[in-house]
Protein backbone atom coordinates (compact mmCIF):
# COMPACT_ATOMS: atom_id res chain seq x y z
CA UNK A 1 0.00 0.00 0.00
CA UNK A 2 1.49 3.33 -0.94
CA UNK A 3 0.72 6.62 0.74
CA UNK A 4 0.13 9.23 -1.94
CA UNK A 5 -0.59 12.16 0.34
CA UNK A 6 0.33 12.96 3.91
CA UNK A 7 -0.25 16.36 5.49
CA UNK A 8 -0.19 17.95 8.93
CA UNK A 9 -3.55 19.60 8.14
CA UNK A 10 -6.08 17.96 10.53
CA UNK A 11 -8.77 18.08 7.80
CA UNK A 12 -6.66 16.37 5.15
CA UNK A 13 -7.09 12.77 4.12
CA UNK A 14 -4.68 9.95 3.49
CA UNK A 15 -5.02 8.39 0.05
CA UNK A 16 -3.73 4.87 -0.55
CA UNK A 17 -3.21 2.79 -3.65
CA UNK A 18 -4.00 -0.84 -2.84
CA UNK A 19 -2.14 -3.29 -5.09
CA UNK A 20 -3.60 -6.56 -6.33
CA UNK A 21 -4.01 -9.29 -3.68
CA UNK A 22 -2.54 -7.29 -0.80
CA UNK A 23 -4.56 -7.16 2.42
CA UNK A 24 -3.84 -4.33 4.85
CA UNK A 25 -4.92 -3.78 8.43
CA UNK A 26 -6.54 -0.51 9.54
CA UNK A 27 -5.95 -0.64 13.30
CA UNK A 28 -8.42 0.79 15.77
CA UNK A 29 -8.13 4.52 16.43
CA UNK A 30 -9.68 6.64 19.19
CA UNK A 31 -11.55 8.82 16.67
CA UNK A 32 -14.21 8.08 14.06
CA UNK A 33 -12.93 7.76 10.49
CA UNK A 34 -14.41 7.33 7.03
CA UNK A 35 -13.13 5.29 4.13
CA UNK A 36 -14.01 6.37 0.58
CA UNK A 37 -13.24 4.30 -2.50
CA UNK A 38 -12.05 6.56 -5.32
CA UNK A 39 -11.19 3.83 -7.83
CA UNK A 40 -11.83 0.07 -8.12
CA UNK A 41 -13.47 -2.23 -5.56
CA UNK A 42 -12.50 -3.24 -2.05
CA UNK A 43 -13.41 -5.93 0.42
CA UNK A 44 -13.56 -4.49 3.94
CA UNK A 45 -13.77 -6.74 6.99
CA UNK A 46 -14.44 -5.54 10.52
CA UNK A 47 -12.45 -7.80 12.81
CA UNK A 48 -13.95 -9.00 16.07
CA UNK A 49 -12.38 -11.20 18.68
CA UNK A 50 -15.54 -12.81 20.03
CA UNK A 51 -17.57 -13.40 16.85
CA UNK A 52 -17.20 -13.59 13.07
CA UNK A 53 -16.14 -10.43 11.24
CA UNK A 54 -18.41 -8.20 9.19
CA UNK A 55 -17.69 -8.28 5.43
CA UNK A 56 -18.52 -5.24 3.30
CA UNK A 57 -17.99 -4.80 -0.45
CA UNK A 58 -17.41 -1.25 -1.68
CA UNK A 59 -16.99 0.17 -5.19
CA UNK A 60 -15.74 3.50 -6.51
CA UNK A 61 -17.88 6.28 -5.04
CA UNK A 62 -18.87 4.32 -1.91
CA UNK A 63 -18.12 5.66 1.57
CA UNK A 64 -18.02 3.62 4.79
CA UNK A 65 -17.94 4.90 8.38
CA UNK A 66 -15.21 3.38 10.54
CA UNK A 67 -16.33 3.99 14.14
CA UNK A 68 -13.78 4.81 16.84
CA UNK A 69 -12.25 1.73 18.43
CA UNK A 70 -12.91 -0.59 15.47
CA UNK A 71 -10.25 -2.62 13.69
CA UNK A 72 -10.54 -3.41 9.93
CA UNK A 73 -8.81 -5.35 7.17
CA UNK A 74 -9.02 -4.03 3.61
CA UNK A 75 -8.19 -5.75 0.33
CA UNK A 76 -8.49 -4.50 -3.24
CA UNK A 77 -10.41 -6.54 -5.84
CA UNK A 78 -8.38 -6.54 -8.02
CA UNK A 79 -6.82 -3.14 -7.24
CA UNK A 80 -8.13 0.14 -5.87
CA UNK A 81 -7.48 3.61 -4.52
CA UNK A 82 -9.04 4.68 -1.23
CA UNK A 83 -9.07 7.71 1.03
CA UNK A 84 -9.14 7.32 4.81
CA UNK A 85 -10.03 10.47 6.76
CA UNK A 86 -11.02 11.42 10.27
CA UNK A 87 -14.67 12.34 10.63
CA UNK A 88 -15.22 16.03 11.41
CA UNK A 89 -15.27 16.71 15.13
CA UNK A 90 -18.73 17.12 16.61
CA UNK A 91 -19.72 20.76 16.74
CA UNK A 92 -17.57 21.83 13.79
CA UNK A 93 -20.30 21.34 11.21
Amino acid sequence: MSNDHVSSDPFSALQWTLPRAAARRLPARPEDRVLAVTEGRVWLTRTRRSRPGEDIWLAAGDVQALPAGTDWVIEAWPQARVVVAESPARGLC
